[in-house]
């Protein structure tokens, strides 16, 4: 018998919860078993493959355990070349502006505002990596391109992804308790729900314009 109200309402949220715990401890287990610095890019990526299923709609028939296990296994290698290409690139970045921010020239200032600005995009992007990873089949040059050009044509959108970012991280902060349960899920969810509605009006608006 199918639950209405409050009842239906409470029983859907403590699914979900059930869900999100359930995939964060997987997630855990995936970064622990290649021993943190192997094992944290393939975890996180099989993490936003299982929320991409369950954004589509296939969240009663997905199988998360295995299906999280086989993209863990699928994309290890590739993953872990991206997601470190991605952390070097972020490096550079910090390195140039730390150093540029030392010299006390306003050619130095300048070039330091450059690195600045670069950074606050990268980070936006960096945002995108993953469900961008998962939703497309690329080369590793076209998911930074596409990120980067996401980014730029999608300004709003991109403040939506960084306040889905802030307030879970926020909620996480404030009560440290529900980290083990939902520190990566419950903000995975959210960045994978907005990539995902943007992905439908971009591939919407990509068909229309070829169909003219």
């Amino acid at each position: 018998m199918e639950l209405s109200g409050w009842r239906g309402s409470l029983y859907h949220y403590m699914d979900w919860a059930f869900k999100l715990a359930y995939l964060n401890i997987l997630w855990l287990m995936g970064i622990l078993i290649g021993f943190g610095i192997l094992g944290f890019f393939p975890s996180t990526v099989a993490m936003f493959s299982v929320l991409r299923k369950w954004t589509q709609g296939e969240v009663e028939e997905l199988k998360v355990f295995t299906h999280f296990k086989n993209e863990y296994k699928k994309e290890f290698v590739r993953s872990n070349k991206y997601g470190y290409l991605w952390l070097i690139l972020g490096l550079i970045i910090y390195v140039d502006l730390q150093f540029f921010r030392g010299i006390p020239t306003l050619w130095a200032l300048l070039v330091s505002l450059f690195f600045f600005m670069l950074g606050a995009i990268y980070i936006v992007a960096l945002l995108y990596a993953f469900p961008v990873f998962v939703h497309y089949k690329l080369t590793i040059k076209q998911y930074f391109r596409n990120c980067l050009l996401i980014v730029l044509s999608n300004p709003l959108f991109s403040i939506f992804m960084v306040l889905g970012f802030y307030f879970p991280y926020y909620l996480m902060i404030k009560i440290p308790g529900l980290l083990p349960f939902f520190g990566g899920s419950l903000i995975s969810l959210v960045l994978m729900t907005i990539s995902h509605k943007m992905f439908v009006i971009l591939e919407k608006s990509k068909t229309s314009s070829e169909n003219k």
